[in-house]
Formats: C-alpha cells, sequence, structure tokens
C-alpha cells in the first residue's frame, strides 16, 4: 500500500488502509502476466474477479467491452492494462 495513505504519528508504526482496488489490479497484473492483452482476455479476467461488492462471475457492460475494442484497435490489438 502506498505509505502517503497511511497515517500515525509513529515512525515505527502506521495504520493503512484497505486499498481493494490495488489487489484487484495486482491479481489482474499476475493473470495477464504482460502489460497489456486483448481484449476478450482482459474481459474474460475482470468478469472472474469478486470483489467486496460483487460476486463473481460479473456481467461486464457492453458499453465497457465496446471501449476495450476501441482501445485495442489504436494498440494493434492489445489494450496496454497502465497508462491513459
Amino acid at each position: 500500500l502506498n505509505p502517503e495513505n497511511c497515517g500515525g504519528p509513529w515512525s515505527y508504526y502506521a495504520t493503512c488502509p484497505f486499498n481493494e482496488c490495488e489487489l484487484l489490479m495486482a491479481h489482474l497484473e499476475r493473470a495477464l502476466g504482460s502489460p497489456e492483452a486483448p481484449p476478450n482476455v482482459i474481459a474474460q479476467e475482470v468478469a472472474a474477479l469478486p470483489s467486496s461488492t460483487v460476486k463473481a462471475p460479473r456481467a461486464l457492460p457492453i458499453a465497457l467491452l465496446r471501449k476495450l475494442e476501441e482501445v485495442a484497435m489504436h494498440h494493434k490489438g492489445s489494450v496496454p492494462i497502465h497508462g491513459r
């Protein structure tokens, strides 16, 4: 977790809030094993990710799947998982 998100006046102890987004992203990075992947592979991995608010498998909205395809068209068929 990012130390800037942690609080506490002591140098030897800090409390850090749970950041589920970072955990989900880390899981996705491990599952893909690459900084980019085809949109269908990313969609499949994301749909299979459970979270504290959504059970897996989740249904991804059509608009999101189209956006993945659109991004892939600009990156030779793959979607970078980091960046804008």
